[in-house]
């Protein structure tokens, strides 16, 4: 405890600090006390910041659909889109000048006798107790320095808030300022407050809800109305109170408005909808511009992306209800999915799923991993041969067959089940996903041609060079397969597949844009010819993706797939109006234990139902050099009036020119067609020929 005589020397030493600072506030000597301070304070600041850098407020990277709805919005530390001074309404602007710069648009930006006040008040008490802040020496603080309360950083402050006066209006400073505060819930500036607290933007503020906003400056936490519904309200009703006195508003106004419910419509930030489609848009970001994906959160990007938000909607609905359950096949393992959605026409990335749970597991297996995808390889086998000019209806004997693959060893490919199906024509051989019959095709046309025209169509992966590729025993990714099957869906035309239509910066300035891109690879008519056939296991009764039709409910194109030892399954199909891959399994590639049509299926049929859901059901129509002929179905001959027969589509030139033998032997089996369209009837399928071929083919 201090003695009296130190009590009675602090009480007068106390008094002369009180009369010097009331003779200098009433003389109006604070007027010179500022170029002193500013003065003192241009010697504490580093030479650096006598060049005062502009503000650089972190913002958020907004993510839009082609349509320009907003899916996702990326930030890092702070939360926080910045907006115009035209899109603040003059009720927030009043409201937070009311509260807390009454003299803001009428005063310099340093208010002398607040700073004399102030300054006189920390030296009595020898440390920082008062603040004397207009807006833009808050914002100096805000922007440019720490809340340390010491009187070198307040001198540092007055110098900045002097620059930021004399390089900016006051609206702009109004702005910035309004853009940068924290209004509390992990919210910077006012757009986000007014996203969080009242679920829409700034720009239809209301009186009361602008009111509440510019009482949360001060303390956002004391006064968090979600929180503190009470002290909120009592802070609004301050605000509005002053509002009133400094005739922002009438009395009336604000008694009305003072009796308003807080009306709040908490809204969580938005966030990242999306998490794999934007994991996917990272990539691409760093190959297009690597400062834009280093800098993505928080960078106040606006990325304009091909994503259409109700299929993308519709694709994270279809693998999180139909991926299927860990089960006995697989132990303790959950399988994964992921699914690919590319508009054919123009090559937009619609919608895209890289697993089951983002937050359990970050791989985009859409892009990344490579697996087998089993007979969905067909579409690019049967593209070739139908190039190469055979006859649609064509036929070959689903029977046992080997081909040697050196060191002594033979290769006899199988089909599902172990079963042989007789001759076949294309269509049919596609219905029933038969095997043998594509290895037999693969080996007419040559593993070459179907490798090349797979890379064409957009294959990337690399294709082993032998008869298995025809099943499906290399690599690819689903993102490959939903991209490479569109030139079946457009009439012939690779597609550039995009993402990332356009990217400003937070300047609003354009700094990338792209457009659609499309080469031709096969002609119509042969795009039109393969997509017809491929409507087989659809539409046949016996069809591998039959049981998908319902579902669907339109016309469309469907191939299933099942790597050996059912490790992966794959669905892949289209419409003209969009292609879709699915891929099902492991990521240790152990079995999933689910063909193409029980594991990856019901994913592909209800995704398009539902992206599709209210689209135009379209029957592809069948360009000049198409047409159609009665041919028998053993033979694949032409209709002789007493076979079994169906429609069949041709490319003219390649109809078969010969009529299926008398209806006596019932036909027959159908030879081996040529490209020129000439065929010649195969030796009887009797059941002593089909013995003495399977005795042939296994004969070492």
């Amino acid at each position: 405890m201090p003695n009296r005589r130190q009590r009675r020397r602090a009480a007068r030493s106390g008094g002369w600090l009180r009369r010097t600072r009331d003779r200098l506030v009433n003389a109006g000597a604070a007027i010179s006390l500022p170029a002193l301070v500013l003065g003192a304070g241009a010697l504490l600041l580093p030479a650096a910041w006598l060049v005062l850098p502009p503000p650089n407020l972190p913002a958020d990277t907004m993510i839009y659909d082609q349509s320009g709805h907003l899916v996702s919005v990326l930030y890092g530390t702070e939360n926080r889109i910045p907006i115009a001074y035209r899109d603040i309404p003059p009720v927030m602007q009043n409201a937070l000048v009311a509260i807390e710069d009454d003299t803001f648009w009428v005063q310099p930006a340093v208010d002398p006798v607040g700073i004399v006040r102030a300054a006189l008040a920390d030296l009595s008490a020898r440390r920082i107790v008062q603040g004397g802040s207009t807006l833009t020496q808050q914002l100096a603080k805000n922007l440019y320095l720490s809340d340390r309360r010491t009187i070198s950083r307040k001198l540092r402050e007055l110098l900045i808030t002097l620059k930021l006066s004399t390089r900016y209006d006051k609206r702009t400073i109004l702005t910035m300022y309004l853009n940068d505060v924290y209004f509390g819930e992990g919210t910077y500036g006012i757009e986000t407050a007014s996203q969080r607290y009242f679920g829409h933007g700034a720009s239809t503020l209301t009186l009361p809800q602008a009111a509440l906003l510019a009482g949360l400056v001060n303390a956002p936490s004391y006064d968090d109305p979600l929180v503190h519904p009470g002290a909120a309200l009592a802070r609004r009703n301050l605000v509005l109170a002053q509002m009133a006195k400094l005739r922002y508003i009438s009395p009336g106004q604000a008694a009305a408005a003072q009796n308003t419910p807080l009306g709040l419509s908490a809204t969580p930030p938005p966030g990242d909808r999306a998490p794999y489609f934007t994991h996917f848009l990272r990539g691409q970001l760093a190959q297009i511009d690597p400062a834009v994906a280093a800098n993505l959160n928080g960078g106040g990007y606006r990325i304009d992306t091909s994503m259409n938000w109700a299929m993308q909607q519709a694709a994270q609905n279809a693998v999180a209800w139909d991926a299927p359950s860990p089960s006995p096949v697989n132990g303790v393992l959950e399988p994964q999915a992921a699914l690919v959605a590319i508009n054919p026409q123009n090559g937009y990335v619609q919608a895209l799923v890289g697993g089951v749970n983002y937050a359990n597991s970050q791989l985009d297996r859409a892009t990344r991993a490579a697996r087998q995808p089993g007979s969905a390889m067909k579409y690019f086998l049967y593209t070739t041969v139908i190039n190469n000019g055979y006859p649609t209806s064509t036929v070959k004997d689903s029977a046992p067959v080997r081909y040697p693959a050196g060191n002594g060893q033979w290769y006899v490919p199988h089909n599902y089940g172990y079963t042989y199906n007789g001759w076949l024509t294309m269509r049919r051989a596609i219905a029933l996903s038969d095997n043998i019959v594509a290895v037999k095709w693969m080996d007419t046309v040559g593993p070459a041609a179907m490798i090349a025209m797979a890379h064409n169509m957009g294959i990337t992966s690399p294709l082993a060079d032998n008869l298995t590729t025809a099943l499906g025993s290399s690599s690819v990714t689903p993102f490959e397969m939903a991209s490479a099957v569109a030139p079946l869906a457009n009439g012939g035309y690779r597609i550039k597949p995009l993402s990332v239509l356009q990217i400003k910066n937070a300047a609003g300035q354009v700094i990338y844009r792209d457009r659609p891109s499309r080469t031709r690879v096969i002609t119509p008519q042969v795009a039109y010819v393969v997509a017809n056939l491929f409507t087989a296991p659809l539409l046949n009764p016996l069809g591998t993706a039959h049981d998908l039709a319902s579902i669907l409910n339109r016309p469309a194109d469907a191939k299933t797939g099942t790597s050996s030892g059912q490790r992966d399954s794959w669905l892949v199909g289209f419409t003209p109006q969009l292609t879709a891959a699915v891929w099902v399994g492991n990521d240790n590639g152990s079995p999933v234990g689910l063909t193409g049509d029980a594991g990856a299926g019901p994913i592909w049929a209800n995704f398009m139902a539902m992206a599709l859901a209210g689209q135009a059901k379209v029957t592809p129509t069948a360009p000049p050099g198409v047409v159609t002929k009665r041919v028998c179905v053993k033979t694949g001959l032409l209709d002789n009036g007493c076979c079994t027969s169906y429609r069949e589509v041709f490319i003219q030139g390649h109809v078969p020119a010969t009529v299926s033998p008398g209806c006596a032997n019932g036909g027959g089996p159908g030879a081996l067609g040529a490209p020129s369209g000439g065929q010649t009837t195969a030796p009887g399928a009797s059941a002593t020929a089909i013995l003495q071929r399977i005795l042939r083919s296994l004969a070492p």
